[in-house]
């Protein structure tokens, strides 16, 4: 498998109540106020500029991360009123395996709701079909119970518990995958 043979894209995805879609600039506040939140903080380590200004420099380059086969970042957006909600996303495709990072975040305000089980299944349900991407693989701490329960819900197996030292590993291939 080649980068060529994925396509990789800024699809929006519409799942009911929820919505994929590209980041835009009016989300830049929303951004810096996930790159500020000591809950995905423990997570994900944010850029060192996490201003406005630097929310919507990332922003703008999601298109080339995109085009490279470096990641793709989604919004999760209320399919009513279009707020962000959180965030998924890929990263560190390796296109010889077809293999990639998952990672996801629901704003402080939002959490318990579902939103990430929504979103990650439908994020991998594009991912492993469309997309042409044979394995997602996430690490996710021992702490992080919410995203184990989310993990667990859209169906990634347990490929390494997580340790004190170490963040434990889940995979959810193509369901045509071995």
């Amino acid at each position: 498998m080649s980068l060529a043979r994925l396509k990789l894209t800024l699809p929006t995805i519409e799942l009911g109540a929820v919505l994929l879609r590209p980041w835009r600039l009016a989300d830049a506040p929303a951004l810096v106020a996930a790159w500020s939140d000591p809950t995905i903080t423990a997570e994900a380590e944010p850029p060192r500029d996490r201003s406005v200004l630097g929310a919507e420099r990332w922003i703008e380059g999601a298109a080339e991360r995109c085009r490279a086969g470096l990641a793709v970042d989604l919004v999760v957006a209320d399919g009513d009123d279009d707020r962000v909600l959180g965030e998924v996303g890929l990263s560190s495709v390796d296109p010889r395996r077809g293999a990639c990072l998952v990672g996801w975040w629901t704003a402080a305000g939002e959490r318990g709701r579902g939103i990430a089980t929504v979103a990650v299944s439908g994020f991998a349900d594009w991912a492993l079909g469309p997309a042409g991407l044979e394995v997602m693989v996430a690490e996710i701490g021992a702490a992080n119970e919410a995203s184990w329960r989310v993990a667990e819900q859209c169906g990634f197996e347990v490929l390494r518990p997580p340790t004190a030292e170490q963040a434990g590993v889940v995979a959810r291939r193509r369901k045509n995958s071995a």
